[in-house]
């Protein structure tokens, strides 16, 4: 009695998902948060609303003008019914900055160039409208740089949540790509890390007082350590 042979499936090595390195484009890449007080502060003063840094700390530290002006005028008691029209006018001011006054992080190449060498995907997140953001990409040379780019058109109080995070691994196919996130506050770092990222923060001159507790590190710029020392710290690989 001949016994039939049971043919093997070939064992083929699992694909590996390629680690990506997340930052934030508005916040990192560029001095946005500076741009977003600015406009801020220069929108409310026809409100007689003064907006110290104090205030802005409280009330204002979100990607976008339109969350952080209706903050500082309910936090002001005063009874405004045009906040969507001042809003509008900061959102503007912003734009004006992307188009005409930003400037490419001088350290942010190194660590792109740093990351290609690891085999890593760079993607540039944003809460921005995608023609915005865009074109912010470009007047900051990281279209050249060969970084993709997420823009969410979100005026989400906090951003990137956690969900965010996700959203853009589930986009990806692959829920369990290793996560690199470089974030400037302590949101966007706490809904990375609850998203299972291995978080750089690098503060700004309005979030250098916040909490980045569980950040793998928190430098006072993308240069104080090398790129390559950076990535070491962060790659699972």
């Amino acid at each position: 009695m001949s016994t039939a042979a049971v043919e093997e499936a070939p064992v083929t090595e699992e694909n590996k998902a390629r680690e990506v390195l997340f930052f934030e484009l508005e916040f990192i890449a560029t001095t946005g948060r500076q741009a977003l007080f600015d406009s801020v502060k220069q929108a409310l003063k026809s409100k007689d609303i003064e907006v110290t840094p104090a205030l802005f700390a409280r009330c204002g530290i979100t990607s976008r003008p339109g969350p952080a002006i209706h903050a500082i005028i309910e936090d002001s008691g005063k009874n405004i019914t045009t906040g969507d029209q001042v809003a509008a006018q900061a959102e503007t001011a912003m734009q004006k900055f992307f188009a005409a006054k930003a400037t490419l992080n001088k350290d942010l190449p190194a660590l792109i160039k740093a990351a290609r060498e690891k085999d890593m995907d760079i993607v540039a997140i944003s809460a921005w409208p995608e023609k915005t953001a865009q074109a912010l990409m470009e007047k900051l040379g990281l279209d050249k740089l060969d970084v993709d780019l997420e823009a969410f058109d979100s005026e989400d109080p906090v951003f990137p949540r956690a969900d965010h995070w996700l959203r853009l691994l589930k986009q990806r196919d692959q829920e369990t790509i290793p996560l690199i996130a470089i974030v400037s506050s302590r949101a966007a770092c706490k809904g990375a890390m609850t998203a299972g990222a291995t978080c750089i923060a690098v503060p700004d001159a309005h979030t250098a007082f916040e909490d980045f507790a569980g950040a793998k590190q928190v430098l006072e710029s993308l240069g104080e350590i090398s790129a390559e020392e950076m990535l070491d710290l962060v790659s699972r690989r």
